[in-house]
């Protein structure tokens, strides 16, 4: 026995020794500029959610702190062990697994919007075990791969004879849980999350080569429903439709008019105007002591900039745009068109992420209740970041190798 022991030891030192040469060997290829911006990002979130959480009444700032450092840590183990496992992106194992993924994020979707809590005038959290999570944030990633995964297939098929491009593209198969999906969160009614769905899926349309003009032409006519809100609304209201949601349009067009509707917008352009450029200092904003609902979560940028005023909010900015341009860059330099789908798409989402929650924030958009990008409080929302984010940097990590190789 202790002659075996004696010769397994070497072999277990060997095989450690091994596997850690190989995971250094990995890291060589993990993109300094994305990872190192992240975690920039969610050391500065984790500082802002304990600041701007001292008021909260459903916590201390302490456990809203700890709570956001546990998730943020999971968060990146999740994302890089994504970055490091090697996965089969063409495999029929991986293709089941994103179908299996789609049928089941669409069944929660189902399950929240007809039976979940209603929050904030919507159906959006489900709770399992304590813990809530909005499924929309893990049906975005599962679209995101879907979409790329089935019209990399059709790309590849576009130049056979016979085979018309656009129906193979538009094929039920390939969009109708998407679309389910879709209209699932609508109804929920998430406009926020349904918006950013529709841009994601706009530009992976496009990249994938349907025409232009369609989503000119769906542009168009967004753009002229929202021109037509002040007109709508009202007709709306006499039905009853989305109540909540009206009221948040209308604090939009005008929130000193509209009562209770426009308080957190008021409260939001106060914190900013407070802030000015370089802000009243850390801690020593007045708006998240319980004039300004939920200051740690979609409203945490408006604490960010009275704090620490209109500087703070451009760098945070500057570093969303180094992430959002490796991503693009990536994206352009590669001819694997699977891989081109889901850094555009990515890119994507981060940008309108941040656009729609800004928008919120500043009144250039209506309020819809869509969190900061790793600076706003959420562990679901850092999970499903830290799971993106890690299918991400696995594919940059494959094109970095590549480059290497060819050179």
């Amino acid at each position: 026995m202790q002659a075996n022991n004696s010769k397994r030891q070497p072999q277990i030192a060997a095989g450690f020794k091994a596997f850690w040469q190989a995971l250094k060997l990995k890291f060589r290829y993990l993109d300094g500029w994305i990872f190192g911006s992240i975690m920039a990002l969610m050391v500065f979130g984790t500082l802002m959610v304990f600041t701007s959480s001292t008021n909260m009444a459903t916590g201390s700032a302490t456990s809203f702190f700890i709570k956001q450092v546990f998730f943020a840590i999971l968060s990146t183990g999740i994302m890089l062990f994504l970055f490091t496992i090697g996965i089969r992106w063409q495999s029929k194992a991986y293709k089941q697994f994103l179908k299996w993924a789609m049928i089941i994020l669409v069944g929660l979707l189902a399950i929240t919007r007809f039976f979940g809590p209603v929050t904030s005038g919507a159906h959006g959290w489900l709770y399992l075990f304590g813990f809530g999570f909005q499924p929309v944030e893990y049906f975005k990633i599962a679209m995101i791969l879907w979409l790329a995964m089935r019209f990399s297939d059709v790309f590849r098929n576009k130049m056979a004879p016979g085979k018309q491009y656009l129906p193979m593209l538009l094929n039920y198969k390939t969009t109708a849980l998407p679309a389910i999906g879709m209209l699932l969160d609508f109804s929920m009614p998430d406009f926020g999350g349904f918006g950013i769905l529709l841009a994601i899926a706009g530009v992976m349309l496009l990249t994938a080569g349907v025409p232009a003009i369609w989503l000119l032409s769906f542009i168009v006519v967004i753009a002229l429903l929202l021109f037509c809100m002040p007109i709508l609304i009202p007709l709306l209201e006499k039905v009853g439709f989305m109540h909540y949601q009206l009221q948040r349009f209308e604090a939009y067009i005008d929130p000193w008019n509209v009562g209770y509707a426009g308080h957190q917008l008021i409260n939001s352009y106060y914190a900013i105007s407070n802030g000015g450029f370089f802000g009243r200092g850390l801690g020593n904003s007045i708006q998240k002591l319980g004039y300004l609902p939920e200051p740690n979560t979609d409203f945490i940028m408006a604490v960010v900039g009275e704090e620490l005023g209109a500087i703070s909010i451009i760098l945070v900015l500057i570093v969303i745009g180094i992430i959002v341009w490796r991503i693009m860059l990536y994206g352009t330099r590669t001819k694997n068109m699977e891989f081109r789908l889901i850094l555009y798409a990515t890119a994507m989402f981060i940008m309108v992420q941040v656009l729609v929650n800004l928008g919120g924030v500043t009144g250039v958009l209506p309020i819809t209740g869509v969190t900061f990008p790793w600076i706003s409080y959420g562990g679901s929302s850092l999970l499903a970041w830290g799971i993106m984010m890690g299918f991400v940097l696995n594919i940059i990590g494959r094109l970095r190798l590549q480059n290497e190789k060819q050179k």
